[in-house]
């Protein structure tokens, strides 16, 4: 099963900040049974009186270790594996919020960690986006929370994430939400390319049918795209996050995004409609019709529909540029569809759907449900692993003070290159791949603090396919990019700064995608962790890359 996660457009110092609240309040690292259980009773899970009963029931030595402890707990459901993870690293606090149990991390949003949640209340799991302290000092993160939540709690439908609750203890704020296991549109389109057509016309005809009960709210979302729609795997449509909503009866929620942000720019740049990139105040219903076709081109084509790299072109394409026909970048989707697009897309808001009801009717004869296939506790992983990699390997900056609500481009759709379908890195040039290593040995991938102990075998190469250069590999954790950060360092291929990692095990080669702007494929298949073997081809866009290969009689 391949899934890379969902790339959105969440800052680093965000990323790094939700990280640091999560990953490193700790204690120290509890040795025997006696303090994981002590560690237990302050994180708040378990009360003396039950950690009693544990012990008791399970018969657990005063002097066992910690880490065996965890493990029978963890066996006989008492604990999730990410609550045992915290607590043997000694990590306690955080994980009881409020009434809400934590149990693990769902992913991140535009302002924070998101978790699944235990509520002993209503004997129900949800989700639960959390402020940090550290980012509740942010004014715009606060205040897109509290009009999120209010946006939210007005809205009952079935493709709608529901919002049960804001509040906050301490310096902690927090909204529970309706716990969705689905995979992001944004996500579905970078792993697996383009929707079939017929299943994309469903898909966004259930966006159309969510969006048209908020409007007939009074509510405008303003920040349509992609990465705000859940898909479950019945291939249900779920719309979220209303944080830059224009409520119609709210003026001190517009007040206050207005004076963070100003009025002239609320949204997501390859998204945006034409007159909400002028004036985010004065716009309808018919701004979320503009913004819901753009997410509909990126679903038919796999690219979003103006694919300059910055901000102010972007927006003054949205403005003056006509998008490319969807019925000429893929050829097998109907013209009737394509207009749909095209009309959804119109410069003038008097020229597209009246209304997101107009929209729905268009698309219903178009329409066709199917399932989607994905593994959710895998992808929740690597939702984690890649926001951890990028908290790690991003330089710490502040996040207090207001910053612009529009978001950087980020992700696999941003370009034409980055198409899964295709393999040709129009922006790359060829340059011969260099090695980094802190001693002289210079085609050796080798020399750094390794992350395994495990001894390589010898005979283990990666082979640029473009200029046949041999690369011994001499460690057990290889990280690919295109900078001297990574250890190997391949240009003219592709890859991002940090694109991937390789690692041995002591019994064979396992991929780690690290990227989230460009996918990494094994043998033309987009992966984000995958068992590899000797021969597998890794490329990152275009079709020269390395290849993995063992010829034991070329060893010493």
């Amino acid at each position: 099963m391949w899934l890379k996660i969902e790339p959105r457009s969440l800052p680093v110092s965000v990323v790094s900040a939700a990280l640091t609240q999560v990953l490193t309040d700790f204690m120290q690292s509890p040795a025997v049974a006696n303090d994981f259980f002590s560690l237990l009773e302050k994180s708040r899970l378990a009360t003396a009186a039950q950690c009693e009963r544990i012990i008791q029931k399970l018969q657990i030595s005063p002097d066992a270790s910690a880490i065996s402890v965890a493990r029978r707990l963890v066996a006989g459901r008492v604990l999730t594996p990410f609550q045992a993870e915290r607590l043997l690293e000694g990590r306690y606090r955080g994980l009881v919020i409020d009434r809400y149990r934590i149990r693990e991390v769902l992913g991140f949003g535009g302002m924070g960690c998101v978790f699944i949640a235990e509520d002993p209340q209503e004997q129900k799991k949800v989700a639960i986006k959390v402020l940090s302290a550290e980012m509740a000092m942010d004014a715009g993160l606060l205040t897109r929370m509290k009009l999120e939540a209010s946006a939210g709690m007005r809205l009952d439908h079935p493709n709608i994430v529901r919002t049960f609750r804001i509040d906050s203890t301490g310096a902690i704020h927090y909204l529970v939400m309706e716990l969705v296991r689905g995979i992001s549109l944004h996500e579905l389109v970078a792993l697996r390319g383009p929707l079939h057509w017929a299943f994309a016309c469903d898909v966004a005809m259930q966006a159309a049918t969510a969006l048209q009960v908020a409007h007939e709210q009074g509510i405008i979302h303003r920040d349509i795209k992609p990465a705000n729609f859940l898909i479950e795997q019945s291939g249900v449509c779920h719309a979220l996050d209303f944080g830059l909503a224009l409520i119609q009866d709210s003026p001190d929620e517009e007040f206050s995004l207005s004076m963070l942000f100003g009025h002239n720019c609320l949204g997501t740049p390859d998204y945006i409609a034409p007159e909400q990139s002028l004036d985010s105040s004065a716009v309808d219903a018919r701004a979320d019709v503009y913004g819901l076709g753009a997410t509909f081109y990126v679903a038919l084509t796999g690219r979003v529909p103006f694919p300059d790299k910055a901000t102010r072109d972007k927006l003054e394409a949205h403005r003056t540029r006509k998008a490319p026909d969807p019925c000429a970048v893929r050829k097998e989707i109907p013209k009737e569809v394509g207009a749909i697009v095209m009309k959804m897309m119109a410069k003038k808001p008097e020229d597209r759907y009246t209304s997101m009801g107009a929209v729905v009717q268009a698309l219903k004869p178009l329409a066709k449900r199917q399932a989607v296939r994905f593994d959710f506790r895998e992808l929740v992983t690597l939702r984690v692993r890649l926001a951890r990699n990028r908290a790690e390997n991003a330089p710490r900056k502040p996040i207090a003070g207001p910053r612009s609500s529009i978001t950087s481009p980020s992700g696999w759709l941003t370009s034409e290159s980055h198409h899964l379908a295709e393999t040709v890195d129009a922006f790359a040039q060829s340059e011969t791949p260099a090695i980094r290593t802190d001693d002289t040995r210079p085609a050796a991938l080798s020399g750094r603090e390794t992350r395994s102990r495990h001894e390589i075998p010898p005979g283990w190469f990666l082979e640029q396919v473009e200029t046949k250069m041999v690369i011994p590999i001499l460690k057990s954790s290889v990280t690919i990019g295109n900078t001297k950060a990574a250890d190997c360092v391949l240009r003219g291929c592709g890859a991002d700064a940090i694109q991937c990692r390789i690692d041995f095990d002591g019994m064979g080669w396992t991929l780690t995608q690290l990227s989230d702007k460009r996918p990494t494929l094994v043998d033309g298949r987009p992966m984000a962790s995958a068992a590899l073997h000797s021969g597998n081809l890794l490329t990152f866009g275009r079709t020269a890359g390395l290849r993995l290969t063992y010829h034991p009689e070329t060893s010493e």
